[in-house]
């Protein structure tokens, strides 16, 4: 996984990321893009290697150059990268949901992952959603050009939004006012291999 990661390592980044690259370049790298796009995998096994600032960065950049409604970026990012906190979000969340358990070796119910992006939506906007969306798989994508797995977690962000003691941790997110705390992206390098699941191709069609 590393290999394949090192070999188009920082290529999607650059492509998607800069205002100044020109559409030939980009172009010229579209097999490299392609590579990262069906090689991706949901990793829910990270070692606990600390993920840089400087990477972090790189990953976030790429993705708010995700394409958005009416150019509203309707949507916050709060980056969690610190393994106390993630900790004591999990204990929060343990606490009130006592039939819960960790996934074997991990510290956190984000599958022990080293970083979490939590993102937030405008609920003004109805569309916001999409936009997050769109935002959530330009920061995959990047991250594993870069060898580093993620995994798109609902679940525990629905469960930090029903526990009581975890509302403070979601009061020291700091969403403004009017934005739903929506989903969160688990970041870390990755200590498994998983097989690609299949794929349906038997919903696409095209019409003529």
């Amino acid at each position: 996984m590393k290999k394949l990661s090192f070999i188009i390592a920082g290529m999607l980044a650059l492509a998607s990321c800069s205002n100044n690259e020109n559409t030939q370049n980009v172009n010229n790298d579209s097999e490299s893009v392609e590579k990262v796009i069906m090689a991706r995998r949901s990793i829910r096994q990270y070692t606990t290697q600390t993920i840089s600032r400087d990477t972090l960065d790189q990953i976030i950049k790429c993705g708010i150059n995700a394409p958005n409604g009416q150019a509203r970026q309707a949507y916050e990012l709060r980056v969690v990268n610190d393994p106390k906190l993630l900790k004591e979000i999990s204990d929060a969340v343990l606490k009130d949901n006592p039939e819960m358990s960790l996934k074997p070796g991990a510290d956190n119910i984000f599958f022990g992952a080293r970083a979490v992006v939590f993102i937030g939506n405008d609920t003004n906007y109805d569309m916001s959603q999409v936009d997050c969306g769109l935002l959530g798989e330009n920061i995959i994508l990047s991250a594993w050009s870069k060898g580093i797995g993620s995994c798109c977690m609902a679940h525990p962000v629905r469960l930090m939004k029903e526990s009581e003691s975890c509302a403070p941790y979601i009061q020291k997110l700091g969403f403004s006012a009017g934005y739903n705390l929506l989903y969160s992206i688990a970041l870390g390098y990755p200590n498994e291999s998983p097989d690609a699941k299949p794929r349906k191709e038997d919903m696409i069609k095209y019409v003529e």
